[in-house]
């Protein structure tokens, strides 16, 4: 994903992948069989979007940055979330954390300050964005079950402030080295980033992901230079049921058996 912390300076957080090279990958995946819905994540790296546009090119969904550690809100947040909901589609806000900077619960809480969630049937689960600042230490210099406690009291918080389960983003790699592979968080859902595979491979417990970010150079009518882009493993049905809070179990889905989010 890409923000600006500053008017000033730029940075870019590349995610850590399985294979260094396939990152700047843009192919679009091989799909399965199974019913998936096309969307995509912004920040403040994209400024002014036609959301108009982007829903029109069949876009369903979309992620938008809302604030990073305890001090960056993103500048273009409202009018991003507000257009994306105005144009029809689904919308959901993510919180890149940072947890050498404050306790989880000050970020949560800074996070859903400046979203104001509501359970409006358009809104998806909150996100608590988990990865490596390559240009910081690794994992933040915290142990697995440092890592652990944080991610656990971010989602607790989430949970006792809007009554919904919050969702996780991460890679594989930053998953397996940075939480020792917990199998902890199986009940929340998994927006997983692999990019230039036909399909991400599971980790953590996992038995399917519900978002998958494969490609970071992506390119969607209505939005400047290169954006994130994103399959829901299900439905649009499915879709709206996760934006209710509701199981999204359905033989109609591809997915029978298997939940793509949490349960309220």
């Amino acid at each position: 994903m890409i923000t600006y912390q500053t008017a000033l300076c730029a940075r870019w957080w590349a995610l850590p992948v399985a294979v260094a090279s396939a990152v700047f990958l843009s192919a679009s995946p091989v799909v399965a069989e199974a019913p998936q819905t096309p969307g995509i994540d912004v920040s403040n790296f994209q400024g002014n979007i036609d959301w108009d546009e982007v829903s029109r090119s069949g876009e369903k969904f979309a992620f938008v940055l809302a604030s990073d550690g305890f001090s960056f809100t993103s500048p273009t947040f409202s009018t991003q979330y507000s257009g994306a909901e105005d144009a029809g589609l689904f919308r959901g806000a993510y919180h890149f954390a940072r947890p050498d900077e404050s306790d989880p619960t000050m970020q949560a809480n800074r996070f859903l300050d400046v979203v104001d969630y509501n359970n409006d049937g358009r809104s998806l689960p909150p996100v608590v964005d988990m990865e490596n600042n390559p240009n910081g230490a690794q994992c933040y210099e915290l142990s697995s079950a440092q890592m652990i406690s944080w991610i656990q009291g971010f989602l607790r918080t989430v949970r006792e402030r809007t009554g919904r389960d919050g969702m996780i983003y991460t890679s594989r790699s930053f998953w397996q080295a940075c939480t020792g592979n917990s199998i902890a968080f199986t009940t929340y859902p998994l927006w997983v980033a692999e990019y230039g595979v036909s399909q991400p491979e599971l980790f953590g417990g996992w038995p399917y992901y519900s978002f998958w970010q494969y490609t970071n150079t992506g390119s969607v009518p209505g939005v400047n230079g290169n954006v994130d882009r994103d399959w829901w493993n299900s439905s649009v049905e499915d879709l709206q049921r996760l934006a209710n809070g509701q199981s999204t179990d359905s033989p109609s889905s591809g997915l029978s058996g298997r939940r793509s989010g949490a349960l309220p």
